[in-house]
């Protein structure tokens, strides 16, 4: 099992007592809040956030089949879902988080994919971002998507019923359900995209930075690394050369003083960081993800 070796790596590196946090605060610092007019400062990806429910999905279903064993690509564990499932499932985690799935019916269990993980939005459930932002690039490339549904309860059920924020201690779910992904698919195994927005950028940093070397690249917006920094993780401590694609626009809430400073940090590291400043607010277009894509689609992990 080809990750076995980075599982384990953020919970190494973050202490105990921030995985059991009972301070995560997505909400209120200015990591996530609801949008208002589309561009106002909310955490829902542009044609996305989160209450689309769930298409059929069947969880801890394997099928017999191991989507990780042919052409050469992902992991040789067995699946604990259903293998080389296509289209949009939603799933749940043994005593983690429920999660949805997504491979082009143009998947094919014979050729390696790159998997891209998709941290959500405040108050959204990762399926809006997941159609409305990165089902297409998905059906163009035979992407391999994954979004998980952070642990925490919607801030307003009224209007998100559906949504989930993200706590500290989900993290390592995460790593662990990349791996469980791997073990479904045939995926290229050093070809994982991390991609979050607002609030799910603000954990994709601290994720992306403390277990690097799991990631092929970070794609995130919306956000910065100071909940990462806050958090005991700069981009100095990244372990290795990473590729960063950022959008961050310059009439966003959150600013763009930070993510500029986000971007010196990592080229410090080496690494290449490209930095997006459209005009607009706390949004991002479908566009600017497929930029993203093409930024780190020619990467690879350690």
């Amino acid at each position: 099992m080809r990750r076995s070796s980075h599982l384990l790596a953020l919970a190494v590196l973050l202490p105990a007592s921030l995985w059991a946090c009972s301070s995560d605060n997505a909400q209120g610092d200015g990591i996530g809040s609801h949008p208002t007019n589309g561009d106002g400062g909310g955490s829902q990806a542009e044609g996305g956030g989160g209450n689309t429910g769930d298409e059929g999905g069947t969880a801890n279903s394997d099928d017999g089949g191991n989507g990780g064993t042919e052409g050469g690509g992902g992991n040789t564990g067995p699946c604990k879902y259903t293998a080389n499932k296509t289209g949009l499932t939603a799933f749940q985690q043994a005593g983690g988080l429920a999660f949805h799935t997504y491979a082009p019916s143009s998947y094919d269990k014979n050729v390696a994919h790159t998997v891209v993980v998709i941290m959500h939005g405040q108050d959204s459930d990762g399926t809006g971002e997941l159609t409305a932002l990165w089902q297409p690039i998905a059906d163009a490339n035979q992407l391999v998507l994954v979004a998980p549904k952070g642990s925490r309860a919607s801030t307003d059920p009224t209007n998100f019923p559906n949504g989930a924020n993200w706590a500290t201690a989900d993290l390592k779910k995460v790593q662990d359900l990349v791996s469980e992904i791997d073990a479904c698919y045939n995926v290229s195994p050093k070809k994982h995209i991390l991609w979050g927005f607002s609030e799910g950028a603000a954990y994709g940093y601290l994720l992306g930075i403390g277990a690097s070397t799991q990631f092929s690249g970070l794609a995130m917006g919306g956000q910065n690394t100071s909940f990462a920094r806050s958090s005991g993780y700069d981009p100095s401590m990244v372990g290795w050369k990473i590729p960063v694609s950022h959008v961050q626009g310059t009439m966003d809430p959150n600013g763009t003083a930070q993510s500029v400073q986000d971007q010196k940090d990592f080229q410090a590291k080496g690494c290449v960081f490209t930095l997006y400043m459209p005009v607009q607010g706390h949004t991002i277009t479908p566009a600017q993800v497929v930029a993203q894509y093409n930024d780190l689609k020619g990467s690879s992990s350690p």
